[in-house]
């Protein structure tokens, strides 16, 4: 196997920023600060919180975009699985570049409870929990 050293870049992910050198044969590897893998920017400092707010309003308007995948003479246990096939698919596409932390966690979990209400129909009038939410659609 050999290196394309002209393609093959370099990231150093740390609390102090260095200059990495890396040589492969007679050629030095070039150091970036972002690069783009599975649609989704890599940057030096890991913001992964700003990745998935960005994956989860793409993936509200583009599923939300086909409600007629959703009509209301369908069970909620097949919506559930529409849901889960399209919209989670589409939200989770890259998640294997996000860097996992409660307040990532936390803004994966309101995602989800936010497409069980839209799917339930609750208006945001009704002042639910979150575990309330998912109480119903557990029924």
């Amino acid at each position: 196997m050999e290196i394309n050293a002209k393609r093959t870049k370099t990231m150093y992910i740390e609390r102090d920023t260095k200059a990495l050198t890396i040589t492969v044969g007679n050629a030095v590897l070039e150091q970036v600060l972002k690069y783009s893998y599975l649609g989704q920017m890599i940057t030096e400092d890991v913001a992964t919180l700003k990745d998935v707010q960005i994956r989860s309003e793409k993936t509200r308007q583009k599923f939300w975009e086909n409600k007629e995948l959703l009509p209301s003479n369908v069970g909620l246990n097949t919506k559930k699985r529409i849901l889960a096939c399209y919209a989670y698919s589409f939200f989770n596409y890259g998640c294997k570049s996000w860097t996992y932390s409660k307040t990532v966690q936390k803004k994966i979990q309101t995602f989800e409870v936010s497409c069980y209400t839209r799917l339930l129909k609750v208006p945001w009038t009704e002042k639910k929990t979150n575990k309330e939410i998912i109480q119903m659609t557990v029924k």
